[in-house]
């Protein structure tokens, strides 16, 4: 904040009242200037006076109190005047009750967390100066400092609401908000100015609404826009053994031990093929490993090659079945403890409902971007690698995984194994506090606080929640977007520094947002089922004061108009004639 820019907030053309009861944490006034039943005009800006929402400033001396305007009623002696306010204005004396937010001194601007003087009865009050409102909102920023454009007062489009990158990222950041509340304009809004102001982003579109933003484009199964150079793959052998179980849910008992047993004999038939004689390996027709009745020495030797490379071994997802059944034998020959047993026709039986789930999975032709891709198209990690290790500003990459399968969790496994690559390449630092990331989730409750399995086998799919707990010590911070704040969990909300909630109707959501968020309170919450489309809460742990802001509308817009089911049934109509 520039000390230059703030002036005195005590001018007498915008004095509304003055205080006649005085608690903790709000105030009651008598709003004497406000009873006009309309806003008035001073030097070209508007004196809201009276109105629910304002701003104002109460004067305490050297330190200014801003409060918010929550409640106005007027007195029952008062109420028959309100029908004489347009033939003498003015004659009545609301009541208001304002709520508290920060201390400010009045010659300079700087705000003091919490009130450090409280006002006296009789203490003056003014309708707050948009352009001081803008000001505090900015708070102490160098002349240096990068600036985003994101919002402007409701009720002034000329009044700009711009914060610094660091304030509004550094502790991540949540759009939140109901359907049709602005949420997807926000986020393009963001996305708009982290590009203008040189950032890097990566945003995951589960929806494919921000498909018109001018950005490098990726599309993950089949899409109708998707080629040979903008198709993508997250290879089966890329991902970590669990994220396998998640696919698979093998039963503890009998089952996982023989999909391990059968992953790591496929890893070395592709390692070891061209030795595969030399080493003693026996392949079957369906090209799988034998192991029954064979020597076991051969088998260790080649997985003690295999482990001692640390790179990522590829294997065959569709000779997985024939490898399981291949698993199924005794562990040590009758008579010989030399070789492996023969096959067991018990475990067999226990691994059909898994071998019958691995074929069903192979031949799905929409899960071809994970298992077996028939191409060599690029893969996300490769992506991912190269983008986080890019310098180059101003670009944002967009994952479009709207033609990613719910079934099979197929989603959620798929972005936590994207939250798990970015977090390997945080800790690598490959993604820096000097080659920051920002990850953009829209739709954020269908990935964050899921877990995958059954009592037995539960498997949770947390790297975005981890990524929220520690990613900002690398750099790596997220951005998520959600409807429903009540299914993010409440251990990733309490991480997140930054908020702008768009309108929530729904009391739960309300609660959720307001435990997370420790300066919100039951005023401020009060306000975010009223909120207009596109008006959000400001708030978070760098902002001094929660405040209702207007995001701007970002140059190219999101795709999620609905269904215009007039105009369809219409002219569904007119060619039935």
């Amino acid at each position: 904040m520039s000390s230059n820019c703030w002036f005195t907030p005590f001018d007498s053309n915008r004095r509304i009242g003055s205080t006649i009861n005085i608690s903790p944490t709000e105030i009651t006034a008598n709003l004497s200037d406000a009873g006009a039943g309309e806003a008035k005009w001073h030097l070209g800006d508007r004196v809201a006076a009276g109105e629910v929402n304002e701003f104002v400033f109460i004067d305490c001396g050297q330190t200014a109190v801003l409060g918010r305007l929550v409640k106005v009623w007027l007195d029952g002696a008062e109420r028959l005047s309100v029908d004489a306010i347009s033939m003498a204005n003015g004659l009545n004396n609301p009541i208001g009750i304002i709520q508290l937010l920060t201390s400010i001194n009045s010659a300079t601007g700087k705000i003091s967390r919490g009130i450090t003087n409280h006002p006296r009865l009789g203490s003056q009050i003014y309708s707050a100066h948009p352009k001081l409102i803008s000001i505090l909102a900015e708070g102490d920023i160098k002349e240096d400092n990068i600036k985003l454009d994101i919002a402007e007062l409701p009720n002034d489009s000329t009044v700009n609401i711009t914060v610094t990158p660091d304030k509004l990222f550094s502790r991540h950041c949540a759009v939140l908000g109901a359907t049709g509340g602005g949420k997807s304009y926000s986020i393009s809004r963001l996305l708009q100015e982290v590009q203008e102001n040189g950032g890097k982003a990566l945003l995951l579109d589960p929806t494919g609404e921000y498909a018109d933003l001018d950005c490098e484009s990726y599309y993950v199964g089949k899409h109708e826009k998707a080629t040979e150079e903008n198709t993508v793959t997250f290879p089966h052998w890329k991902l970590p053994e669990s994220d396998i179980f998640a696919f698979l849910r093998p039963s503890a008992q009998t089952q996982m031990p023989k999909l391990s047993a059968a992953i790591l004999s496929q890893k070395i038939i592709i390692e070891h093929w061209k030795k595969r004689r030399e080493m003693n390996l026996t392949l079957n027709d369906s090209h799988s490993l034998v192991k029954a009745d064979k020597e076991k020495r051969s088998y260790y030797s080649a997985v003690k090659l295999l482990e001692s490379s640390s790179s990522c071994k590829r294997w065959s997802f569709k000779n997985l079945a024939a490898q399981i059944e291949q698993e199924c034998i005794w562990p040590t020959g009758k008579f010989n403890e030399s070789l492996f047993g023969g096959y067991h026709e018990g475990d067999l039986g226990y691994c059909i409902s898994l071998i019958s789930r691995i074929k069903s999975y192979s031949s799905n032709t929409y899960l071809k971007w994970l298992f077996d891709p028939e191409k060599d198209y690029q893969d996300i990690p490769s992506i991912l690698e190269n983008f986080s290790k890019n310098e180059e500003s101003n670009k944002i990459l967009r994952l479009d995984l709207s033609a990613v399968p719910f079934e099979s969790n197929g989603r959620e496994i798929l972005v936590n194994a994207i939250g798990r690559k970015l977090m390997d390449l945080a800790r690598a630092r490959e993604i820096s506090h000097d080659n920051p990331l920002l990850v953009f989730i829209d739709e954020a409750h269908q990935f964050l606080n899921k877990s995958v399995g059954d009592e037995a086998s539960t498997i949770k799919l947390d790297s975005f929640g981890n990524i929220a707990k520690e990613g900002r010590k690398y750099g790596l911070n997220v951005v998520i977007a959600t409807q429903r704040p009540r299914d993010i969990p409440e251990d990733v909300l309490s991480q997140i520094g930054s908020l702008i909630v768009h309108r929530l109707t729904n009391f739960h959501d309300q609660e959720v947002v307001k435990r997370a968020v420790g300066s919100m309170d039951q005023r401020s919450a009060s306000f975010l089922p009223t909120l207009s489309q596109g008006e959000a809460l400001l708030l978070g742990i760098d902002f001094p004061f929660p405040m209702t802001v207007k995001m701007k509308i970002p140059d190219i817009k999101p795709t999620s108009k609905s269904a215009e089911y007039s105009s369809a049934w219409k002219r569904k109509i007119s060619d039935d004639k």
